[in-house]
């Protein structure tokens, strides 16, 4: 079942934004000209995946004791203050677009390459974390471990079996079903896990023993 945090739309418009610019759909061409879209992260909603970790990382006595709502919210937020520190220091790269997400918070307003460049401002600490909002407020250690997460979790939720799981993706692990062969597999040329199977494995070798003098 999925959770009210993750129905929250700011912070589900910013993590479509994170992982559309962290994978990309690829455009490719046959020799007859023909045209396909290989879909990226944000086809594959990888970002329910990663609000889904994010939501479950932390216990729930701990987020009471900090105040905190959603540890995917938060980071959402983080994810606003390194666009903010973009743009008012004139760093964007190319105009702000209120189209794309329009749900979302100045983090979705971002091109594509101006997120990515967001979050390098954010792991080198160029923006203030003593404006910043809980876990991340005076945490610079924190925030820099989760510029690494937020890219693991894109990369492991796209080429993992959790896009095959489909329906069944946010029930508990023992109830989830593969639906159909993840096409992060295909991307990346992967056949699926070998099951085991018998097959001849070579002569069994026996080693006389050493008779003792």
């Amino acid at each position: 079942m999925v959770s009210i945090e993750i129905r929250d739309a700011h912070t589900k418009s910013t993590f479509q934004a994170f992982v559309q610019a962290v994978i990309p759909p690829q455009a490719y061409y046959l020799p007859n000209s023909t045209s396909f879209i290989k879909p990226g992260a944000f086809e594959l909603q990888v970002y329910e995946y990663l609000m889904q970790i994010l939501n479950q990382s932390m216990p729930l006595k701990v987020k009471k004791q900090l105040m905190i709502a959603s540890m995917a919210k938060s980071t959402a937020e983080l994810l606003d203050s390194g666009a903010v520190y973009l743009v008012q220091s004139q760093k964007n790269i190319y105009p702000l677009c209120c189209n794309t997400f329009p749900e979302g918070g100045p983090y979705t307003l971002l091109a594509p390459l101006d997120r990515l460049n967001a979050i390098s401002y954010i792991e080198r600490l160029e923006i203030n974390p003593v404006n910043l909002k809980p876990p991340y407020d005076n945490n610079p250690g924190l925030i820099q471990n989760i510029v690494d997460v937020l890219h693991q979790l894109t990369f492991f939720g796209f080429y993992s079996e959790w896009t095959g799981y489909g329906s069944t993706a946010f029930l508990p692990p023992e109830n989830r079903q593969m639906e159909y062969f993840p096409i992060g597999w295909h991307r990346a040329g992967y056949p699926g896990p070998a099951y085991a199977y018998r097959d001849f494995r070579g002569f069994l070798a026996l080693m006389p023993h050493k008779k003792e003098g």
